[in-house]
């Protein structure tokens, strides 16, 4: 990172002493010899001094050439950028503001901005400028940054985009590279991880883990063992249970789950990720008894709705390795609530389905496991495609339009369930309208019905139960455009500004012709006084739909401010 940051001072640098006087007709040898400037000195001294690590002497040298009236814009990009390294962050951003919220902002100096943002706490002004660097400029450091924050929020797919790119090109960037591998992990997809692993030292027990977890999603029980089991009698604290989750798993497909149990036995506390992986090497080493007792107190306190949970897979699993081990006992019928649960929480699983239909066959509900097992053959089928233009209409934005000459993608017809939804979401009956769309959520995997729904939270002003039923939509599908969309208009609700302008440029950058996410954000921009990128939005939008009246209502408003 510290190459990195020289070449950023250098280039800041060159564009500071650029701006000082007008092109000219090409230097000669000798003009192109000629001392520098008093002003070029002082740029000069003070990023060697901030190079050095001499604050002391820095500082004072950097406020006074914060204050120089020659000093152009370049050079206070370079002066916050100074600041910054220094860890004068409030003086660092105090100077980079007003360079990185003008429309025109550098990528560096957004990246400067952010780094100086987040230094104060301030995370979604952080975001907003690592996001707008990003946009202008793809190999911006703001993609690590991003990625980082990205990935707090739990947001793996997104962060995961952002990072990967990154660490490929960045082997350096040890934990930009351990981040992305992690993230990598965490969507199975380990051949990725691997390479994202490539040229580590194996000595790093961090290193040596994430390894030890690719071979066990690779399923080499062994093979993992053998790596992680040194780990086990040497490795930070902070580690401990990773350590001995990764390991159990490897010896549970390496067939020794009385291993597997020693292991976790005690130390599974609240985890439920720990306490479901005990119960399945208890159950495994066939003590079924104990793995009923280690699972209970957590199956029994589940909740009905997997909006509540953050990552619903883990209590899926609790719930249908609970309901199996009843149902193995003879208990089929007090183990459907939580078989039940099993396949709501997680609906992509074809073994969920398959174990509820299980449990039904052996309560006698013969028409009911039939039709479980019909759904675990559609969970196994891949996602159809998403009828972008509907979805997008449903949300409220117009569909984008096709290119030249191309045929117009035929739309799955609105099922009846849909239909009856929107007429009474048209005729104002919203309780109804809500009603309605989430019985075909129950029954559908079209995401215009989610889309309705929380159409229709917002008409309630229920923004904080329309977050988490986008979330939950996100869950499934987390690079879908029109969902990205529908979180930044559900977060204007709630006037979280920054993580919004966030969302809907998230979503113009998958979906650049996304009519909703250009008017949504138009509307942001207008309220915070960037009237010219708000105006070149609404522009465009009424390029793709010249019928758009909002668009066309808000553009005049602009038109006739700028008269005033």
């Amino acid at each position: 990172m510290k190459k990195a940051l020289a070449l950023l001072i250098l280039s800041l640098m060159a564009a500071a002493v650029e701006a000082q006087v007008p092109p000219a007709k090409p230097a000669s040898p000798a003009a192109l010899a000629k001392p520098p400037t008093e002003l070029e000195k002082k740029v000069q001294e003070v990023t060697a001094l901030v190079q050095a690590g001499k604050t002391a002497e820095a500082l004072p040298r950097l406020q006074a050439l914060e204050k120089d009236p020659a000093a152009t814009p370049p050079i206070h990009a370079l002066v916050g950028l100074l600041y910054v390294e220094l860890g004068k962050a409030a003086e660092g951003l105090a100077v980079l503001k007003p360079l990185a919220d003008a429309e025109d902002a550098q990528p560096a100096v957004l990246y400067q901005a952010g780094r100086a943002a987040l230094a104060l706490g301030r995370r979604d002004e952080a975001k907003v400028y690592f996001t707008r660097s990003v946009l202008k400029e793809p190999a911006s450091p703001a993609a690590r940054e991003l990625g980082m924050l990205t990935a707090q929020d739990g947001r793996v797919v997104e962060a995961y985009s952002m990072l990967r790119p990154w660490a490929l090109r960045k082997p350096s960037d040890r934990d930009g590279r351990l981040m992305a591998a992690t993230l990598a992990l965490t969507l199975e997809r380990p051949d990725e991880a691997a390479e994202l692993l490539a040229g580590q030292p194996d000595g790093d027990p961090a290193v040596r883990l994430l390894r030890g977890r690719v071979l066990v999603q690779k399923k080499d029980g062994p093979g993992a063992v053998a790596l992680l089991q040194p780990l086990l009698a040497n490795h930070p604290p902070n580690l401990d249970l990773e350590v001995r989750r990764n390991l159990a798993e490897a010896q549970m497909l390496a067939g020794k789950p009385a291993e597997a149990v020693s292991l976790l036995q005690g130390r599974a506390g609240g985890h439920p990720v720990l306490v479901l992986l005990l119960g399945r090497a208890q159950r495994q080493a066939g003590n079924a008894a104990a793995a009923l007792a280690t699972l209970k107190p957590f199956a029994e306190k589940l909740p009905d709705d997997p909006n509540t949970l953050g990552d619903p897979r883990p209590a899926a699993g609790i719930a249908q390795e609970y309901g199996s081990l009843l149902v193995d006992g003879g208990h089929a019928a007090e183990a459907l609530p939580f078989l039940d649960k099993g396949a709501r929480f997680n609906p992509r699983n074809v073994e969920a389905w398959k174990a509820l239909a299980r449990g039904l066959d052996a309560a006698g509900k013969r028409e009911e496991a039939r039709k479980a097992l019909a759904q675990a053959e559609e969970a196994a089928k891949p996602p159809a495609p998403r009828p972008a233009a509907a979805a997008s209409a449903a949300a409220g934005g117009a569909p984008a339009a096709a290119p030249p000459g191309a045929a117009a993608p035929a739309e799955a017809p609105l099922s009846p369930g849909l239909q009856n939804a929107m007429r009474l979401l048209s005729q104002g009956q919203l309780d109804n309208a809500l009603t309605a769309v989430r019985q075909e959520i129950g029954v559908s995997k079209d995401p215009r019905a989610r889309l309705v729904e929380v159409k229709i939270l917002l008409a309630q002003k229920k923004s904080d139960e329309a977050l988490k039923s986008v979330q939950t939509a996100l869950q499934a599908e987390p690079n879908n455009p029109d969902y990205i969309y529908l979180r930044g208009a559900v977060e204007m609700s709630l006037q979280r500004l920054s993580s919004a302008e966030q969302d809907l440029r998230k979503a113009l950058q998958l979906s650049p012709r996304h009519t909703g996410a250009m008017n949504d954000l138009a509307v942001l921009l207008m309220s915070v006084h960037k009237r010219a990128e708000a105006k070149s939005l609404l522009e465009q939008v009424l390029k793709i739909n010249p019928q758009d009246q909002m668009a066309a209502a808000n553009l005049e408003r602009l038109n006739t401010e700028a008269q005033q």
